[in-house]
């Protein structure tokens, strides 16, 4: 019989100690490598609580990689009186790194779990609530490992300061215990329900069966969007009751709120007789969308099976109450199978259906062919008429009238002279009766008028000399006539 060899504890201490020791040294080496490596052996090593202070030493380094290695050894041993001066370097961090450091501590939390002295746990939970709010969904994390006194942290920070809770801090609470997990959503619910609407999608996101309830708080004058949400929550999480909250959805003013219930109704989380109720409910909406939804959802609850029964027994309830709706959601629904309602869908040819909607009834065929055929011509077709005699004097007498016409028309055409009594007509305004001396002169002198000739015979014409004046001032104005340096008077822009 072989005997065991005593296990010399002393020994093994000794060289335990030997290589801590070593990596001490090794940090402080100049050697570039020598000193990775030895970083590289502080962060894996078990026993790393024993060169604690070395790693807050280390905590200052200039060096990017030692630092954060550092970091991480001191995060995940720090205790008493090293963690104040572990969170204070904290501090002086970037919020990436800070975050970083915070999810290696919660990873150690989850493996070895948290401290367990009260004095412990304050301390932790003093540092914590010094970091930022960008950080608060780790910090809620590290809570849940701080016992009692974390928890109460986190329910005096959901009644006292809701509207600092941020968005990523609320699933975290899923991650509690069941009995505090039910509580924390209660009071949240309850909280965010009168200050902070905008965190019922991430509530809808925690909550479950036991927990669900909790949502009626946010049906009080709430909005058709917000009612959505929650009935996409109840439905994902399976319809198990027909009573509270899923029947007020089903009674929802808005159809949005029923499609979402039956779009995310998971079936086989739900219980049939719950599912029935809600179906028979919605089968009768005057909302063709939600009708036809809730015929869909029949019709695959012949291929999967709710939570308390057997497909064979689903099946069996579903044709014994919904046969009707059955049959006429298997027409409109192609893509689920409805073979076990002992009916077959005709397989349609998808050229045929084309060609069916494309190609005329056999009457239309006919008259079609009858419109289209064609018609034999002859050369008669073809002959010029000639015109007969009557029609031949008709045109002659025609174009003799137009003629005469003619030549009258260019007789009578004369050119409109100036006649001497419209000149001395008293009625005439003097800008006219100056216009028709100007043109008279003007048949005579050119186009030029010298301004002494057109003055004498305005006054022949019974224009006086402030007449004449004002009439030429006018037509100036008017931009009819204008006076040039030379003193004569001409029209603008008219050839006389």
């Amino acid at each position: 019989m072989i005997k065991a060899q005593p296990v010399d504890i002393q020994s093994q201490e000794v060289t335990a100690l030997q290589n801590l020791r070593k990596i001490a040294w090794d940090i402080d080496s100049p050697n570039m490598g020598i000193m990775y490596d030895a970083v590289g052996r502080l962060a894996s090593i078990s026993a790393g609580r024993l060169l604690l202070p070395k790693a807050l030493e280390l905590l200052n380094s200039k060096d990017r990689n030692i630092k954060q290695a550092a970091f991480t050894v001191a995060g995940k041993n720090a205790y008493g009186k090293y963690l104040d001066e572990f969170f204070a370097a904290l501090n002086d961090l970037n919020p990436a790194e800070r975050e970083q450091t915070l999810q290696g501590i919660q990873e150690m939390f989850s493996q070895t779990g948290g401290p367990t002295s009260n004095h412990e746990q304050k301390n932790w939970i003093k540092n914590l609530e010094g970091l930022g709010r960008e950080h608060q969904p780790a910090i809620f994390e590290l809570m849940i490992h701080l016992g009692t006194l974390g928890k109460t942290w986190i329910i005096r920070q959901i009644r006292d300061n809701i509207r600092g809770i941020s968005l990523g801090a609320v699933p975290t609470l899923s991650m509690f215990p069941e009995s505090e997990k039910k509580s924390m959503i209660s009071l949240l619910s309850s909280r965010a329900a009168k200050e902070r609407r905008d965190l019922l999608p991430y509530i809808c996101g925690i909550v479950d069966h036991q927990t669900q309830s909790h949502l009626q708080v946010f049906m009080r004058k709430s909005t058709w969007q917000e009612r959505a949400d929650i009935a996409v929550a109840v439905a994902a999480l399976g319809i198990k009751s027909s009573s509270g909250l899923v029947m007020e959805l089903v009674a929802d003013t808005k159809w949005q709120v029923k499609q979402a219930l039956l779009e995310n109704a998971r079936i086989e989380s739900s219980r049939v007789s719950a599912l029935f109720t809600v179906l028979s409910h919605l089968l009768a909406e005057s909302h063709t969308r939600v009708r036809a939804q809730a015929e869909r959802t029949l019709l695959q609850l012949g291929n999967v099976a709710c939570e308390d029964v057997t497909i064979k027994e689903q099946r069996k309830k579903l044709e014994k109450r919904f046969r009707t709706q059955l049959l006429k959601a298997a027409q409109a629904n192609k893509d689920i199978e409805v073979k076990w309602l002992g009916i077959e869908r005709k397989q349609m040819d998808p050229m045929s259906e084309i060609m069916e909607r494309i190609s005329p009834d056999v009457e239309d065929t006919d008259l079609i062919a009858a419109a289209v055929t064609p018609e034999g011509v002859s050369l008669a077709d073809f002959a010029v008429e000639k015109p007969s005699a009557v029609e031949d004097e008709e045109k002659a007498s025609l174009l003799s009238a137009l003629l005469g016409a003619r030549n009258n028309a260019v007789a009578e055409t004369k050119i409109m002279k100036v006649e001497e009594p419209l000149l001395l007509d008293p009625t005439i305004p003097a800008a006219s009766r100056f216009i028709l001396v100007m043109q008279k002169v003007a048949e005579d002198v050119g186009k030029d008028v010298p301004i002494t000739l057109l003055s004498t015979k305005c006054s022949e014409a019974g224009l006086t000399k402030e007449d004449f004046e004002k009439a030429l001032n006018e037509l100036e104005q008017q931009g009819i006539v204008y006076r040039s340096s030379k003193g004569s008077v001409s029209y603008v822009d008219i050839e006389l």
